[in-house]
């Protein structure tokens, strides 16, 4: 008996994708995790099903859930996909991939809506994002480059600016107005935006006491947008809800003396042209924001 054998093994991508909607609280989220963009990893769990021949996930409300099918799968697999991922990946990066390192809220509210452009100029360039608030050693971890907020004076690093942070007051449109008696959002992890914008905007005294009191900018954001007090945001991160309409901007925009660097090591020859054509991109998506314009209350 003569013949070929065509096996159709599952998705590795695919089943990575429902692993991290597994872990995750939205697939918008799952995305964040895996470096990519909503729509990406709903195709690749699409592609998974259509693979196996069995619905994998249902939506229920705005929420993805795994269904019986896809949870069995999971349990089965166990650590196998971190196996095959420790496997696969240097032959990912001989590939084309570029590994990148940052902070979440520059990830999300920044970074990955631009993504598709990227892939559109760059489609044999894979871009792996990895987020993380620790300093991150370029030397001897596996990183090709990272995105850090600060002065742009790592020692031993080269630093391209890509913009300068700023920092304005936002709110839902229902809020008119920041006075005494308004509720103000702090981010624990940048607790004192609000008293460098206070004396910065050349305002005596103290921001309001009433507060909300979140983990992350990226918590302040949703906060903001959801009505429930005033952020002060930067406007890099602002400037697409304010563009929208679903953002107010309730006073000045004062620039801050950070910003947020595009940092490479040196000996990366083999890498050199792509990490170069990254930061040509990086510094041209800068570009397009129009602060003067985005700011008007």
């Amino acid at each position: 008996m003569s013949g070929n054998i065509d096996m159709d093994l599952p998705s590795t991508r695919g089943l990575q994708a429902l692993a991290a909607l597994k872990k995750a609280p939205s697939v918008s989220k799952a995305a964040e995790v895996l470096g990519v963009t909503r729509s990406a990893l709903s195709h690749r769990i699409a592609e998974l099903e259509r693979q196996l021949g069995v619905t994998l996930v249902r939506q229920v409300g705005r929420c993805g859930k795994l269904t019986e099918d896809a949870e069995s799968l999971l349990m089965v697999m166990g650590d196998a996909l971190d196996r095959i991922e420790a496997a696969v990946t240097p032959l990912r990066r001989r590939r084309g991939q570029l590994r990148i390192s940052t902070v979440a809220t520059f990830a999300s509210h920044w970074l990955i809506p631009r993504l598709p452009d990227w892939q559109h100029l760059n489609p044999d360039v894979e871009l792996a994002i990895s987020t993380t608030t620790r300093t991150i050693d370029l030397t001897n971890e596996d990183f090709d480059c990272a995105i850090r907020h600060g002065l742009g004076d790592w020692k031993g690093l080269t630093a391209t600016r890509l913009f300068n942070e700023t920092l304005l007051p936002v709110a839902h449109p229902h809020i008119v107005e920041l006075s005494s008696n308004s509720t103000v959002i702090r981010a624990r992890s940048r607790f004192r935006d609000w008293n460098r914008w206070w004396r910065l905007s050349g305002r005596v005294g103290d921001p309001p006491d009433r507060s909300v009191v979140v983990e992350t900018r990226a918590q302040a954001m949703d906060a903001a947008l959801a009505g429930a007090g005033i952020a002060a945001m930067d406007l890099a991160y602002a400037a697409p809800h304010l563009a929208s309409g679903r953002l107010r901007a309730l006073d000045a925009t004062v620039p801050l003396p950070e910003g947020y660097y595009l940092v490479t090591k040196g000996g990366q020859k083999s890498r050199a042209e792509t990490i170069r054509r990254l930061e040509i991109w990086l510094l041209g998506q800068a570009q397009t924001d129009n602060p003067p314009n985005a700011c008007v209350p």
